[in-house]
């Protein structure tokens, strides 16, 4: 996370106070390890530091044979010592906290300013592959979970995150549910899963919901709660070895198109209005791209239209879907974009 983002003078203040403590408790250790060592001629360096640290943390193992001197000089440094030593470790516990705290603040100011993003509820496997696939689209993402050592994973891996309660409406405002183009719910718990989707349809009637469902009762649930798209992964899995074995040629295309190195791939393409491929027919941006076949055109209001002809006309809000090259499909996705859009990503 970048410093720039941090509370002004907040962080730098108490670093300071920080390292001024531990200064001063090593101040302390120096001192009298010295002036044991002045008072005691016969003291080795490691003896006078060893008495010195025993006597700051009041452990006290015995008075080592010390002078009368060495005692009044250990009493003083016993009333320093403690205090000193005292005040460092609040000053630790409070930087600690202080500093989980405006982590929490920076990173909520991060996701304020993200819009058409993905919220991502659990990171367990699942999770991490799908916020993996949404990097790899450039698609940005929120993670909300529970478990502060998914979140640290999370952060560490780039990703912009919250912990807390995926069922909490407050939580999934924190994370930009009203701004966000798509929420998954992913967490283990069906239940959980069936609740989110109740909390983000209301959040956010037009939200695309994707979520897990472990049972297909809970699947029915989930689609009577609003959810747009229930996948159970057992039986993805089932489908997917069926056909496998089935349709191995078939089975061995679909696996190749998801491969981001591969030499195929589908996708779909959204036209936005202002855009490029506004107004173009398949057939006129075949001349510009042939290396893609259109394979259906989702348009609002009239359903799907497979296997679109050649004067079929692009029009805003069309959903493509396409097969052909990555890169033709990657330079068909920057057409689709307002023309302003892809001149304020040219600047930034």
């Amino acid at each position: 996370m970048s410093s720039s983002l941090s509370l002004p003078g907040t962080e730098h203040h108490e670093s300071r106070v920080l390292m001024r403590a531990i200064a001063m408790s090593c101040g302390v250790v120096l001192v009298g390890t010295a002036g044991f060592m002045l008072i005691m001629p016969k003291w080795t360096l490691w003896r006078a530091l060893y008495f010195t640290l025993i006597t700051i943390t009041t452990v006290g193992f015995g008075d080592e044979g010390i002078s009368e001197a060495g005692q009044k000089f250990a009493a003083l440094l016993l009333v320093i010592g403690i205090g000193t030593a005292t005040w460092t470790l609040l000053m630790v516990v409070q930087y600690a906290v202080s500093y989980q705290f405006d982590w929490q603040r920076r990173m909520k100011k991060m996701i304020k300013t993200t819009s058409d993003h993905i919220v991502v509820c659990g990171f367990g496997r699942i999770g991490r592959t799908i916020c993996e696939e949404l990097a790899e689209s450039s698609v940005p993402c929120v993670v909300i979970d529970r478990d502060e050592d998914r979140i640290a994973e999370a952060v560490a891996s780039g990703y912009l995150a919250i912990i807390g309660d995926t069922t909490n409406e407050q939580i999934l405002r924190d994370a930009g549910l009203e701004r966000a183009r798509g929420i998954v719910c992913v967490t283990s718990s069906d239940a959980e899963n069936v609740f989110i989707t109740l909390t983000a349809r209301e959040l956010n009637p037009d939200i695309m919901i994707a979520s897990r469902a472990n049972a297909e009762s809970s699947a029915r649930r989930m689609e009577h709660a609003g959810a747009s798209l229930v996948v159970s992964p057992f039986l993805t899995a089932g489908v997917d070895l069926a056909r496998a074995i089935v349709k191995p040629h078939l089975a061995e295309l679909l696996r190749n198109s998801q491969r981001s190195d591969g030499d195929f791939a589908l996708s779909e393409v959204r036209v936005e209005s202002g855009s490029k491929l506004e107004g173009q027919t398949p057939r006129s941006y075949g001349q510009e791209e042939d290396c893609i076949s259109f394979i259906a055109i989702k348009r609002e209001g009239e359903g799907t239209i497979y296997r679109p002809g050649g004067q079929e006309t692009f029009r805003p809000h069309d959903i493509i879907i396409a097969a052909g090259v990555p890169d033709a499909l990657a330079r068909m996705s920057k057409t689709a974009r307002p023309l302003k859009a892809k001149q304020q990503l040219a600047h930034a």
